[in-house]
């Protein structure tokens, strides 16, 4: 068995349809995962599975979600070895350190092309930093997310492919819970 964490784009987002805590962690213990357990965001999926691939995981969880939920959304599923060393990656640790509610973490289905991360980065106006490493992107607003320009729209253009974010405090508290299992699995 393998320990994963599944990130869902936009669950519970404004204008989108609400989906309970009971029915995703029902959804995919059906689906015969183990050890189930919410996130600190909706959305967020800790579980136990086989031996299959992350991105199979992630094709059977979208369309499981579509089938039995009406949810079209994208999932993003990482191994717990690949969580922990996406931590130890973090190419702006003083940053994190210092405000990580101003570090975000933006998850891709494959590693970001290398020029489409150059165009990316020249399309940035503000103080804002972004940093490719393995399947995620690293982005620091030293002013704030509000009103900065490198949102999640511009990334996906200039990448051609879908995001979703988390800030650091959110990644840093999915790693405390793969790091300190509930207490049954202890």
């Amino acid at each position: 068995m393998s320990l994963h964490i599944a990130l869902l784009r936009g669950v519970n987002a404004a204008g989108g349809r609400l989906i309970s805590a009971d029915e995703l962690t029902g959804l995919v213990t059906d689906l015969g995962f183990s050890d189930v357990r919410m996130g600190p965001k909706p959305g967020d999926l800790i579980f136990n599975s086989g031996e299959r691939t992350g991105a199979e995981l992630q094709t059977q969880l979208e369309t499981e979600l579509l089938t039995r939920l009406g949810l079209r959304t994208d999932v993003y599923v990482r191994t717990a070895e690949a969580w922990r060393a996406l931590v130890a990656a973090n190419p702006f640790p003083d940053f994190a350190a210092a405000d990580p509610g101003w570090l975000m973490t933006l998850f891709c289905k494959d590693t970001p092309d290398k020029k489409a991360m150059g165009a990316l980065r020249a399309a940035i106006r503000g103080t804002e930093q972004a940093r490719a490493e393995s399947r995620q992107i690293y982005a620091i607003y030293p002013d704030g997310v509000g009103g900065s320009k490198l949102t999640n729209g511009l990334v996906e253009k200039t990448l051609g492919t879908r995001i979703t974010g988390r800030t650091w405090t959110a990644v840093l508290a999915l790693n405390a819970m793969i790091e300190d299992p509930p207490a049954d699995e202890a």
